[in-house]
């Protein structure tokens, strides 16, 4: 697909379009410039806050299952304690004890503490038990990391201290690129401004003359494409490499342009962007 031209002012005026377009495609691609220099910083400073909340999540995680043990530790031990002193006061009544009856009906409530009591120290058990499988695994991590076998290391083997450590470490790694981003930022904010308002007047220019080439241009950039217009190249298309055909060279030589047939960038001479530079 080409620009037909069949008159010698329709060309100039068709020309100037796309030459519009090329303009605006240039400053686009400066923007693009000045935005590389972050250097993929804001897509680390991202992965690196994903590494960081994956971290934070492990460290609470552990932190309310210590937390949640402790807290039933002091339970069991209140229990104990309160069972121990009805223990005791129902051992002072039995001294007392009327008759077999009375006696009777309070060892039963002795014999129903003392329950209380081994239930409330097999808890206590299991939970010692839990937390020492929790050291000899992470010990277990701990002799992985010394050995460089970092592939063999699960979460839950990660020892507590070096996850701790790894947060901090990740969390300086993030200040620093964040401070590396925004002084990136500071200095080429005159910069991208200046262009932004030049890429808004060249919008408008073309609205006016070419609105259906911006309409292209627009739904070639919506979405990972950035270049919709591109230099011919070695006769072919210089955003997907497709070779235009041959009776299509002339016309954009001339100055016209063609739409490439595999990816739908719009092609021009290289000679467009020069002019735009300038």
């Amino acid at each position: 697909m080409f620009l037909s031209i069949n008159k010698k002012t329709s060309e100039v005026v068709d020309h100037t379009k796309i030459n519009l377009l090329v303009k605006l495609q240039h400053l686009d691609n400066l923007i693009e410039n000045i935005v590389s220099l972050q250097k993929g910083l804001p897509e680390e400073i991202a992965a690196l806050d994903e590494d960081l909340a994956f971290t934070r999540r492990q460290i609470e995680s552990r932190k309310k299952i210590a937390d949640d043990n402790q807290k039933l530790r002091q339970k069991l031990h209140e229990t104990i304690n309160e069972c121990r002193e009805k223990i005791k006061g129902f051992k002072e009544k039995q001294a007392l004890a009327r008759n077999n009856k009375e006696y009777d009906a309070l060892s039963k409530q002795i014999e129903y503490e003392e329950k209380e009591i081994a239930h409330a120290e097999i808890q206590l058990q299991d939970i010692a038990h839990a937390d020492q499988r929790v050291q000899e695994i992470q010990q277990k991590g701990r002799q992985l990391i010394a050995e460089n076998r970092y592939d063999e290391i699960s979460e839950e083997m990660m020892p507590d201290d070096v996850l701790h450590q790894q947060l901090e470490d990740l969390q300086k790694q993030v200040d620093m690129k964040k401070e590396e981003l925004e002084s990136i930022v500071i200095e080429t904010a005159g910069d991208v401004n200046e262009l932004r308002k030049q890429i808004d007047g060249q919008r408008e220019l073309i609205q006016k003359e070419a609105k259906r080439l911006l309409d292209k241009y627009d739904h070639l950039r919506s979405g990972t494409m950035q270049n919709a217009v591109v230099k011919l190249n070695r006769n072919a298309c210089s955003g997907c490499n497709t070779r235009v055909p041959t009776n299509r060279h002339t016309m954009i030589v001339q100055g016209g342009f063609y739409l490439c047939e595999s990816c739908g960038r719009i092609v021009v001479h290289e000679r467009l962007f020069e002019e735009a530079g300038k």
